[in-house]
């Protein structure tokens, strides 16, 4: 399988989402991926822990911080379409890349909460739709050129880039994810296509630096 513009070989895709799922391993599955707040799509406050899970820590003050976003962000949730990432067309790229446009604000500009934390606080909610971005998936995508790497681009600007990426890699692997999707079923792990584009990329990308 071929990822992140044809840049990424992942050999063996199965054995390594079989690894991430593995309820005894040392992944983020499946505390993260079954944690229960609200048990809707409505963010709640404790939504915004959520990213410790996934190795963002959440302090006092990121919390204040994200309560203060959090108006924002669920205004941008409300206007998102209902279907999956590889289904969505470009005006719902669009709507995923506003839910980010409140750390372009400046109030919020060089606040302690980022994309990395705002992205694990809000892809619980739409897992199927709203990807997860760290700075080892940021990397993995852009290491081609396909997608520019300047530091002081808009997160709106990112997350539309990287949604459109990882679209791409959906519809052109999509009989493999689905498959992958079956066989993470068979083992109790209910994962949408993009989560597992997530895992895939995540565990086969070497840290940045």
């Amino acid at each position: 399988m071929q990822l992140c513009g044809g840049t990424l070989v992942v050999d063996e895709p199965e054995e390594l989402l079989l690894a991430y799922v593995d309820p005894d391993g040392p992944y983020a599955f499946p505390a993260y991926d079954e944690l229960v707040t609200n048990g809707s799509a409505e963010l709640v406050d404790g939504d915004l822990l959520a990213p410790s899970l996934l190795d963002a820590h959440v302090d006092y003050a990121r919390f204040v911080l994200l309560k203060r976003m959090l108006p924002s962000l669920r205004e941008g949730m409300a206007g998102l379409p209902a279907t999956a990432l590889e289904d969505t067309d470009d005006a719902g790229i669009a709507a995923v890349a506003r839910c980010f446009a409140v750390l372009d604000e400046v109030v919020f500009a060089r606040a302690g909460a980022r994309g990395t934390i705002v992205s694990k606080v809000l892809h619980r909610k739409r897992p199927d739709l709203i990807p997860l971005y760290d700075s080892r998936i940021w990397t993995a995508y852009t290491v081609s050129g396909a997608i520019g790497r300047g530091s002081q681009r808009p997160w709106v600007e990112v997350m539309q880039a990287l949604c459109h990426s990882m679209r791409a890699d959906l519809r052109h692997n999509l009989p493999e994810f689905q498959a992958l999707q079956a066989t993470a079923a068979e083992k109790g792990a209910r994962l949408t296509l993009l989560r597992i584009l997530d895992v895939l990329v995540w565990m086969s990308s070497e840290p940045p630096g």
